[in-house]
């Protein structure tokens, strides 16, 4: 069994060893190592001089391109995708269909096909393409013809990326004096040259940069008339044919259609080798894909047999590939300050003093410049740590192209009902990063390439700052699947590849369970709230998260909702407590299912006990709610806020169905003068006096990931079973349900995206998009897997 395992893991492996894991550019791919060969594509067009071509060479993920939508449409996450980018500012849809298959090499060889279509097409849609090969490490590549560049590293061996054109492709008319001798449009270009390895992500640059100067130069040279667009800024072949890396230039008039393939060459192959991946080969590929993917999608959504419409089960296919297609492989250090760490074994001192923050200031939180009030003062000292690899979605490739620990629990909940063995390589990716204190880092910003989207200032992760354990709800979804499996067995015969995907899960638990026991370790030595001090039951539980900045608790990933006023070391955290109870819960499953006694006793005890502080320390009769509380001169205040934090011992199912408090929580959630709205769940009560207000981050607008938990929670602890609350709790789920869905792709249909938030006074989108990270979940949310 043990052989088949491994057999198995290294088919998986060898199936994701190269992918589309560059998920902040339109379309790249790179391979699951330290040292790579990264590709991308670039284009720019070249119809009007005005459109500034040299400022607008699409590469990266952006907001402000004027592009009204881009997706991957379909993508399986490991061996097909296809994409299309609507690029308004060119008239031009650029779409990708990308395609691997087994090679000479364990990572096999792959193809894409890059079509251009015209939008509109009584408009000209001229375009320049550029297409690269870039090593991130040792080796060579160089053209060893005009339609291959050939390489070789000591990992990858040899290998070449052929190209080939469609015969219908036009190119631009050279349309200038006689006398002008300019680059020739009709011939496809191929440059080589080198940057440190390092630097291989800022290939735009440098291409612009030689653009700009070619541009120049022939500007000078021919004034009037100035040449064409496309002349002006194509290259010449470059003498140097070797170097770190190959660019493929072509310049495309109207509609087109190229494709480049990778092909390894780890064995002699006859001169024609790679046909399969070119032309009608390729369409019979993509087509076979395609139709793979579908039947595969259908089989777990089945949104044709709940008959939704055409284009509501192309925007579920959407919602699933685009965050497949987003994910990433990330390798690099990382910049670490630990010069506060283990102070707050003694004494919590994070904590600022009492400065109104700007409310402008709204995606990062600084250090803790003068570092509290304690005796013991440290300087700050951040250091490079690492390197560090990790596998994981994104929440936004234009915005947040890296990895954030809290967005990757709710991302796991999707992409495990696709599927597990993905789940588990990303969850294993992420356990590995905790550290043998038990902290990991919120956001992931590993190497150069990741530290560019994020300004200096706030590149530094320090250990004392925490961030919500969501990957302990998709831990949970994994020991839910596990303990499926285990009944099943019991009761039917289990053919031998159910026996071996069992044995698959059982390894990945027992692999991961200690590392999220020592990140549950870390939450109790680091996050503890002053409640001793303050109450006379000394065996109760009180929590805090670290990092608060005046109106900001940035740990806590609910950013600017209302807390406590003035902060203080006796603030306490209803979302943390509740998530402490949750994670408790989890690991004392898990610990039963391994067979650790000792650890499920103890997992136990302290689940009960934080369920028993939540109730005590943070209900409060006289608004009918869970609040945040904290105390001042011997005396409890509560931070009443209604709003998702409120809600929190719902969601995560800490209250039993008979429990009047849920009937408040219930009563809150339908509220049209609090919560309710017509798209989803208000993040804060529009009844509260900061609704609205400043940033306006969690202050009121709807996020899926939130709403998913209500109707999650909702749909497996409360609308199934018998009690008070069952009718109100079937009636809220039914109609929350279908406002998110049908807000979700009504904005889908006006924007072309999926977004980050939504308005909860009139359902639009808002903030960064594409946000296919837990905005995905509306998928899950339509197919009610919860």
């Amino acid at each position: 069994m043990l052989l088949i395992s491994l057999v198995q893991a290294q088919s998986y492996n060898d199936t994701m060893f190269w992918g589309t894991y560059r998920p902040n550019l339109y379309f790249g791919t790179r391979t699951r190592t330290a040292h790579t060969l990264l590709t991308g594509l670039m284009w720019y067009g070249t119809t009007d001089i005005n459109q500034q071509p040299w400022d607008n060479i699409r590469h990266t993920c952006e907001h402000d391109d004027n592009i009204s939508g881009y997706a991957w449409h379909k993508h399986d996450g490991q061996t097909f995708g296809t994409q299309a980018v609507r690029d308004n500012l060119y008239n031009i849809i650029i779409t990708t269909d990308f395609v691997k298959v087994p090679g000479d090499h364990p990572g096999g060889d792959w193809a894409v096909r890059i079509t251009g279509t015209c939008i509109d097409a009584d408009l000209p849609c001229d375009v320049t393409l550029g297409f690269y090969g870039a090593l991130d490490g040792p080796g060579v590549v160089g053209f060893t013809s005009p339609d291959t560049l050939s390489g070789s590293t000591p990992e990858l061996g040899d290998f070449k990326i052929k190209v080939r054109e469609n015969e219908k492709n036009e190119y631009p008319e050279h349309v200038a004096p006689g006398h002008y001798q300019l680059p020739d449009t009709s011939k496809m270009n191929t440059l080589a040259f080198s940057l440190p390895g390092e630097q291989a992500w800022k290939i735009k640059d440098y291409y612009r940069a030689f653009s700009v100067q070619t541009a120049e130069k022939l500007m000078q040279q021919y004034k009037d008339p100035l040449p064409p667009v496309a002349n002006l800024f194509y290259l010449q072949d470059s003498q140097e044919r070797k170097g770190s890396i190959g660019l493929f230039q072509r310049a495309f008039s109207g509609d087109f259609e190229i494709e480049f393939a990778y092909i390894s060459e780890s064995q002699p192959h006859s001169k024609d080798y790679g046909d399969h991946l070119f032309g009608d080969a390729l369409t019979k590929l993509l087509q076979e894909r395609e139709s793979a993917f579908d039947q595969k999608f259908e089989s777990i959504f089945q949104l044709d047999a709940k008959h939704y419409p055409k284009g509501q089960q192309e925007f579920g296919k959407m919602l699933l590939s685009n965050m497949l297609g987003g994910m990433g492989f990330f390798h690099g250090t990382a910049i670490v300050d630990r010069a506060l760490e283990g102070l707050e074994t003694t004494e919590p001192i994070d904590f600022l003093d009492q400065v109104v923050d700007n409310e402008v200031d709204n995606d990062y939180f600084s250090d803790d410049d003068d570092f509290g009030s304690s005796t013991e003062k440290r300087t700050p000292n951040p250091q490079f740590e690492g390197p560090f690899s990790l596998f994981t979605g994104v929440p936004s490739r234009p915005f947040f192209p890296r990895g954030f620990l809290w967005d990757s629990g709710f991302d796991d909940h999707l992409i495990s009902e696709w599927n597990a063995d993905i789940s588990r390589d990303i969850l294993s990716h992420w356990a590995m990063l905790i550290d043998e204190e038990g902290w990991v880092a919120r956001e992931q910003i590993l190497g150069d390439e990741a530290r560019s989207k994020v300004p200096e200032e706030f590149q530094t992760q320090y250990p004392h700052f925490g961030n919500p354990p969501t990957l302990i709800t998709a831990f949970q979804r994994a020991l839910d699947r596990f303990s499926s499996s285990q009944l099943g067995m019991e009761q039917t015969d289990v053919q031998q590849e159910h026996q071996q995907s069992r044995d698959q899960a059982a390894q990945f638990l027992k692999r991961v369970y200690p590392k999220f026991k020592q990140q549950y370790g870390w939450f109790k030595r680091t996050q503890w709230g002053e409640v001793d001090q303050h109450t006379t039951d000394q065996t109760l539980f009180g929590f805090r998260w670290r990092g608060k900045k005046g109106t900001h608790v940035l740990t806590s990933g609910l950013d600017d909702y209302p807390r406590a006023h003035i902060s203080d070391t006796a603030e306490l955290h209803l979302d943390l407590i509740s998530w402490m109870a949750y994670y408790a819960k989890a690991l004392g499953t898990c610990a039963k299912q391994l067979g650790f006694e000792e650890d499920a006793k103890f997992f136990e005890k302290d689940h009960k006990k934080l369920v028993q502080s939540l109730e005590a320390l943070h209900w409060d009769p006289s608004s009918s709610s869970f609040t945040d509380v904290s105390f001042h001169g011997g005396s409890k205040s509560n931070a009443v806020h209604h709003g998702y934090i409120t809600l929190f011992p719902m969601l995560l199912g800490l209250l039993p169905p008979d429990s009047p408090k849920l009937g408040a929580l219930l009563d809150l959630i339908y509220d049209p003068q609090q919560l309710w709205s017509p798209y989803g769940i208000c993040s804060l009560s529009k009844s509260d006096v900061f609704f609205g207000q400043g940033e306006n981050y969690w202050r009121g607008p709807i996020w899926i990931n939130i709403n998913y938990l209500v109707l999650q929670s909702l749909h497996n602890n409360y609308i199934a079973v018998p009690g008070p609350y069952q009718q109100k709790a079937q009636t809220i789920f039914k109609e929350l349900r279908q406002n998110v869905i049908s807000n979700l792709y009504a904005e889908y249909v006006r924007t072309g995206y999926v977004w980050e938030q939504y308005s909860c006074l009139d359902g639009r989108g808002a903030r960064s998009h594409p946000f296919t990270g837990w905005t995905s979940l509306g998928l899950l949310i339509m197919t009610d897997k919860y």
